[in-house]
């Protein structure tokens, strides 16, 4: 279902797609299926699955019914409309993802589009689009110098039983964040053979080395396990949107609303990591404020520990770039076990390795095991349904699933950064204020610029909206829906 013209961001969607985030009120406030499943308390199995889609069914009808193209839902939005009059519009083209960007860039049907990398790297290298601005740089002015992006998330019965296990993964995680910093020309490389293996990136008829767009994406990653003021304000600030969005639903069904950072967080086996780390090499970068503590005890002894490691420990992450570190403490894993004494080694000899040994002092504690997912969306509800034990995952659907009751909790970042706008090559946008200027002249015409955004809720979705109101622009939904 989409509306013909434009729908301000400040009314409802009432679109619904199993699995996907959708706004359903005030702006920024959307839910999600897993959260209607959480509210309905719906069986297991089969069972769950069959009611569920009646439910849904039902609840798709009754929607179109109530709200459809009526006179007096248009005349709704029209109010809403009137409530913004002087704000100059952006248009926002959900796409359900970003690997249409490109093309819908490329074949004119967007003027630019807001994204992870590396699809800002893409639109350089393919000459298609230029990046304008950085998320970093994105107003108000410093909220995003270092926003949150990939974490670890732990669940809370690995963490109860098996915690050596979370600090040796936050271990190598932590040390392999400082190696992708040092190293930072063995990376591109790294990357692209885990990615991509022998394939080149292709749009329309232009050939891309992989090479070469992560040498350029890489660039705007800050890889780093360490929290300081400006990661915890923006991590803050998106804890804050992810309250205001489950507040929708129902305010006693969450605990995100009011919620600080470190309610998500538990920063033992980081504090741990980091002495073990200090103890193996001496490394400056990372002296912990905690007290002494036995590492490698007899939790990894315990009767549910062992049990629980009697199937390999399960990592899911995301293939993209974003997840470098990850890649290096595979590729280089006699690196890590001779620096830390920690490593992270294949199991089978393939580019991309699925099962592992988790190496402890030389000796196997553990078999391991990769899984990868389209979305952290995805991660979270694996982890929720018992399948993940850890997880790299974007801070948002970390914080939303903990939030509706996912047992879980974020260990550590992974990286920061790496998200931005591009505009067509035919604009000569190269900062946000020219943004802002183009922006509020292009409406000003009547016809205001149209922006491809990957999905409501998303991590840049979340930074540029803010940024559009903190310039005194109005984001208003597109007439078309990309399916």
């Amino acid at each position: 279902m989409s509306y013909q013209g434009k729908v301000p961001l400040s009314s409802c969607r009432l679109e619904f797609d199993i699995g996907k985030s959708k706004f359903i009120g005030k702006r920024r406030k959307y839910i999600s299926i897993t959260s209607i499943q959480k509210l309905m308390c719906m069986p297991s199995g089969a069972a769950r699955h069959l009611l569920f889609s009646v439910l849904l069914t039902f609840l798709l009808i009754s929607i179109s019914s109530a709200c459809s193209l009526s006179s007096a839902c248009n005349d709704a939005f029209k109010n809403m409309n009137n409530t913004e009059k002087g704000f100059a519009e952006v248009e926002l083209l959900f796409c359900k993802g970003q690997s249409i960007l490109p093309v819908l860039l490329t074949t004119g049907q967007i003027d630019g589009y807001i994204a992870w990398q590396p699809y800002l790297a893409l639109a350089e290298n393919s000459g298609i689009g230029k990046v304008a601005i950085l998320s970093r740089d994105f107003p108000p002015a410093g909220a995003w110098h270092n926003h949150p992006c990939c974490v670890l998330v732990a669940s809370n019965d690995t963490l109860q039983n098996c915690p050596d296990m979370v600090v040796a993964v936050s271990t190598i995680l932590l040390s392999a964040g400082d190696y992708a910093t040092e190293n930072r020309e063995e990376l591109p490389e790294i990357t692209a053979d885990w990615l991509m293996g022998d394939r080149d990136y292709l749009l329309g008829s232009r050939i891309i080395s992989p090479v070469d767009l992560f040498n350029q994406s890489l660039s705007s990653f800050s890889f780093s396990s360490r929290t300081d003021k400006e990661w915890n304000a923006s991590a803050q600030i998106l804890v804050d949107r992810m309250g205001d969005i489950l507040n929708t639903i129902d305010s006693s069904q969450h605990n995100g609303s009011g919620a600080t950072i470190s309610e998500f967080m538990d920063s033992e086996p980081y504090c741990k990591a980091a002495e073990w780390i200090a103890l193996h090499d001496n490394s400056p970068n990372h002296s912990p404020s905690c007290p002494s503590l036995d590492l490698f005890s007899s939790h990894t002894d315990s009767s549910r520990c062992k049990t629980m490691m009697r199937n390999p420990l399960r990592i899911g992450y995301l293939m993209i770039d974003h997840q470098a570190p990850l890649f290096a403490a595979v590729k280089r894993w006699q690196y890590f076990q001779e620096r830390n004494g920690i490593a992270l080694k294949p199991a089978e000899d393939t580019k991309r390795p699925r099962y592992l040994e988790l190496m402890i002092n030389g000796r196997k504690a553990c078999d391991v095991e990769l899984v990868s997912a389209p979305t952290g969306q995805n991660l979270m509800t694996l982890m929720e349904q018992g399948n993940l034990d850890m997880a790299i995952v974007g801070i948002t659907p970390a914080i939303g699933a903990i939030s509706l009751g996912c047992d879980a909790r974020i260990i550590q970042p992974v990286q920061n950064l790496g998200c931005g706008l591009v505009l067509s090559s035919k604009f000569e946008a190269e900062s946000w204020d020219d943004f802002a200027a183009l922006a509020r002249a292009s409406s000003e015409r009547g016809r205001p610029l149209r922006i491809g955004d990957p999905d409501l809720g998303t991590i840049i979705d979340v930074i540029f909206q803010d940024a559009l109101n903190a310039s005194g622009l109005l984001g208003v939904k597109a007439s078309e829906t990309i399916r």
